[in-house]
């Protein structure tokens, strides 16, 4: 992180692949759990199961990802972009589909249907809020300011 003269910081690729891969991670789970409910899979496989073996993947390839990020934070420190624009619609489609996924976790855990308008809602009020203050403060993109 460097600071220029009129206090505004600059972020470099290590902490901005830090933010998407962690998010990715955490959204992962829920994200292929959409795809095996868009697939009606749960009603071949066992989905209790299914979602234990997912997790077990989920912490691994987590454990390996950190890895590979500490072995390249030298070299992705180095690296530093005007605004990471892409990174972050990349981060709201993850996101998005993280939503889906986390109702279908819900729906998966055998939590009554007639709420899941309510979670829906919530947590995306929470990660929209989320989003913005990322977007503002490390992808350098602002959605509330005038030009």
């Amino acid at each position: 992180m460097m600071t220029l003269k009129n206090k505004t910081k600059i972020y470099s690729q290590f902490e901005i692949n830090v933010i998407t891969f962690y998010a990715s991670m955490i959204m992962m789970l829920p994200i292929i759990l959409v795809a095996t409910y868009a697939f009606e899979l749960d009603k071949i496989i066992n989905i209790n199961y299914f979602i234990l073996w997912l997790l077990g993947i989920v912490v691994f390839t987590t454990i390996a990802g950190t890895i590979y990020l500490i072995v390249k934070k030298d070299q992705l420190k180095r690296r530093v972009k005007p605004d990471y624009h892409s990174e972050y619609f990349y981060l709201m489609f993850i996101t998005a589909f993280g939503v889906l996924g986390f109702c279908v976790l819900y729906d998966y855990a055998g939590g009554n249907r007639a709420y899941i308008a309510n979670i829906l809602v919530v947590l995306c009020a929470l990660l929209i809020y989320l989003l913005l203050l990322l977007g503002r403060k490390f992808f350098k993109f602002d959605y509330m300011k005038k030009k």
